[in-house]
């Protein structure tokens, strides 16, 4: 009998929607996601899917005096997976990153 687990990343898909208002500073994201999987016995399988997602939107209206902002964004995604005895683990993983400055003058 195929014995079949799915891992799949709803636990493990984040999204970080992350606005700001004018002049609202630096802003920084970090997302970090880890997957083991072990299939032992023949016909095992794991599936694991991971996703992250990362929404920054800047606005900032410029008066012609004041500092930069900035946006960071790190993600990292470790999958690891061992298959024994003819299983399969099957791994994917997508990583989207959006980042947007709007800098408006004023005088």
């Amino acid at each position: 009998m195929v014995k079949k687990t799915y891992a799949f990343g709803i636990l493990a898909t984040a999204l970080i929607i992350a606005p700001t208002a004018a002049f609202a500073g630096d802003q920084s994201s970090q997302q970090d996601l880890n997957q083991n999987a072990t299939a032992v016995g023949y016909g095992s399988q794991v599936h694991q899917q991971a996703n992250q997602t990362s929404i920054q939107y800047q606005n900032r209206h410029h008066s012609g005096y004041g500092s930069n902002q900035s946006q960071r964004s790190g993600q990292v995604i470790n999958q690891n997976g061992v298959a024994t005895d003819g299983s399969l683990v099957d791994q994917n993983a997508n990583q989207v990153n959006i980042q947007r400055q709007i800098r408006t003058y004023r005088h």
